[in-house]
């Protein structure tokens, strides 16, 4: 929303910026309407949570490519897991600062996990694997 100057002191208006509607936007009457119609124009672009990145491998053409990335927190803790154990790594590498620093650069939305977190996934991961050998 866009404040618009009126001839009216006492009158303040608004307009969207996604479909140019003008409405009443004084303080007193409530603004809430404002919000409402942000969240149901229909001009407004619908921005989703996923995010563009350039794919590692090249496309049929030999150049590189733009595709749709979501963040997956599962699949996340599941490449950690598997980091570690495929590692030798103690539980421990996820408390330390470097490590934390590391994740939260690499991916904002990762959630922080400890290592009694971080060992039950250990044993849960491996139990579902036990079964798939079975």
């Amino acid at each position: 929303m866009t404040k618009l100057e009126c001839e009216n002191k006492d009158e303040l208006k608004a307009q969207c910026n996604h479909c140019k509607s003008i409405f009443f936007a004084k303080s007193s009457s409530g603004t809430s309407h404002l919000r409402r119609h942000l969240s149901s124009c229909l001009k407004k672009v619908n921005k989703d949570i996923t995010q563009y990145t350039i794919a590692t491998q090249p496309s049929l053409g030999g150049s590189p490519f733009i595709k749709n990335y979501k963040f997956d927190a599962d699949e996340c803790r599941r490449a950690v897991s598997t980091f570690l154990v495929c590692g030798k790594h103690s539980f421990r590498t996820v408390d330390e600062l470097r490590s934390r620093y590391m994740m939260r650069i690499a991916s904002p939305n990762f959630k922080n996990i400890n290592r009694h977190t971080i060992a039950r996934d250990v044993l849960m991961y491996y139990a579902k694997e036990r079964g798939h050998v079975k």
